[in-house]
């Protein structure tokens, strides 16, 4: 499918804001109040834009990746087809000495690209990638750090919106962990698992394989990233020696990565992120690497808004590899503004998957020039 006659790319630019939680967000790094991003604008000849987010701004943050876009990213692929997304990632793949602090500007670019395709071809990104094989995505009901009291009435309200999936974050004290879980467990139907994260929080195999038995007590299926994303030898171990299944997430941002946590034998599944992956086109290769493992996937998409969001409830009904475990497209709804126009409909714990052209996302530009960083 080409772009519709050549249009050609006039403008490229990452506008950096701030989005500020409801309430503040917790896990075993720190609590956080608001959280730095980047916009990507990219227009064409006939004024049309597209919409891209730079999210999860580790390694000096969102608004020092918008910098680096505009000043040295955008004067490249100015001028070139709006539908060379092969061309445009080769540019940004090979100008400079590339990192993983790129993968996540990278992904912002390219976002927009694919959004600005998909409005001038008239279809939604789903189709671009080869069709929409579900029309909803369940996600875990997220539960962030707090006391027991307060970690149990929230996974009782997640319960009661309609997820089918909760996600407790752990690692910090293993005895408030396991009373949480026990409390949890108390709160909630026999029928609901649990899966926790740890954010590689546990120090050892020895130590995660006792706390994975312990948990699994309480409705524990799913252990995300146990150890440090290094361990691949003990992950390994780890898997054969438990139940539940290891998933791996800090470890796996790009194709790279994926390859090394599949042929170690280290996961049962895959979290993937459209941010770390370096892109959409990135993060389906990933997809199709760990269909030949025979592994399934999920998406992780925690830190965006709405626009990186969609972004990646496409991707997700575009995989045929998506795990029928919940996903973690989510982290939208944790901040009190965004600069997209749409709300993403979330119906008894399932995301419904945008179907307008692109992303399905418009910027509300009124917003965006509120939430812009001063």
């Amino acid at each position: 499918m080409e772009a519709v006659n050549g249009l050609k790319i006039v403008s490229v630019e990452a506008i950096p804001i701030t989005l500020p939680f409801r309430e503040p967000v917790s896990d075993s790094w720190g609590t956080y109040y608001a959280s730095n991003h980047g916009i990507v604008v990219v227009r064409s000849e006939d004024g049309e834009y597209g919409a891209g987010e730079i999210a999860l701004a580790w390694f000096g943050g969102a608004h020092a990746l918008c910098k680096e876009v505009n000043e040295q990213w955008a004067p490249r692929l100015t001028g070139l087809e709006v539908g060379d997304i092969t061309g445009s990632c080769a540019i940004m793949d090979g100008f400079c000495e590339f990192s993983k602090r790129h993968l996540l500007a990278k992904a912002g670019v390219e976002m927009a690209l694919w959004d600005l395709w998909g409005k001038q071809t008239g279809v939604p990104l789903h189709r671009l990638l080869g069709g929409k094989l579900r029309d909803k995505l369940p996600l875990t009901g997220g539960i962030s750090m707090g006391t027991v009291e307060s970690t149990v009435e929230v996974a009782t309200r997640k319960v009661a919106e309609g997820y089918k999936e909760l996600k407790l974050k752990v690692g910090l004290d293993e005895r408030k962990d396991l009373e949480t879980l026990r409390r949890i467990r108390q709160a909630i139907p026999d029928s609901v698992p649990i899966r926790v994260d740890v954010n590689m929080a546990w120090k050892t195999a020895k130590q995660a394989k006792r706390l994975i038995d312990e948990m699994q007590h309480y409705g524990v299926r799913i252990v995300e990233q146990p150890l440090h994303s290094d361990c691949l030898t003990e992950l390994a171990w780890l898997r054969q020696h438990t139940q539940a299944l290891i998933l791996i997430d800090e470890g796996v941002w790009d194709v790279a990565d994926a390859k090394r946590n599949l042929e170690a034998g280290a996961s049962d599944m895959l979290h993937v992120y459209i941010s770390e992956a370096g892109g959409i086109r990135e993060a389906r290769r990933i997809f199709e690497l760990a269909e030949l493992y025979r592994q399934e996937c999920t998406i992780g998409s925690m830190p965006e808004g709405r626009i990186g969001a969609a972004a990646s409830a496409h991707v997700a009904a575009a995989m045929p590899n998506l795990s029928k475990h919940a996903s973690d497209i989510r982290g939208f709804t944790g901040y009190a503004e965004d600069v997209a126009a749409e709300e993403l409909p979330i119906v008894d714990g399932e995301l419904l998957v945008p179907d307008r052209p692109g992303l399905g996302i418009t910027i509300d530009w009124d917003r965006l020039e509120k939430l812009r960083a001063k």
